[in-house]
């Protein structure tokens, strides 16, 4: 038992460090990006377990798996990075045309509108952030981008 937990152990570290430096393999952008990803899967594992809302689980799923392949500096985990932050803008904004069309946002004033807005436009930041940091780490014809050795 505690030659495998040994072994996981050595196995993490290769993953993140480069042995013979001593400096950090993995970009800090995608270590930033696969721990949003495993919060925000944590979260939509949770929610749909919990409110048996079964499309919000298959969503935890998948960030699970983007999570596990940005993580490993797998370059088919960007497209899913990217899907997911398309999915979550086209449903926030989904959202903000429901309201409109119902006349929620009619009798309120600018300020009040705007308020409100603010929570998902951090998320939209936060999902482009993803986005470009995938595309920067795990993008592109040539290896994966690391930061060269002593940086």
């Amino acid at each position: 038992m505690r030659e495998s937990v040994i072994g996981v152990r050595n196995q993490v570290r290769a993953l993140i460090y480069d042995g013979a430096v001593r400096s950090l393999v993995t970009p800090k952008g995608i270590l930033v990006t696969v721990a949003l990803l495993a919060l925000y899967c944590a979260f939509a594992l949770w929610f749909g377990w919990t409110h048996r809302h079964w499309l919000m689980l298959a969503v935890g799923l998948v960030a699970g798996f983007a999570c596990v392949g940005a993580a490993n500096m797998q370059r088919w985990s960007r497209f899913v990075v990217y899907a997911m932050s398309a999915g979550f803008a086209a449903a926030w904004l989904y959202s903000i045309y429901a309201a409109a069309r119902v006349g929620y946002f009619h009798p309120l004033a600018w300020t009040t509108i705007i308020l409100p807005l603010i929570p998902g436009i951090a998320l939209l930041l936060v999902a482009l952030f993803c986005s470009l940091t995938a595309h920067r780490h795990l993008g592109g014809a040539g290896p994966v981008a690391a930061p060269p050795p002593g940086v």
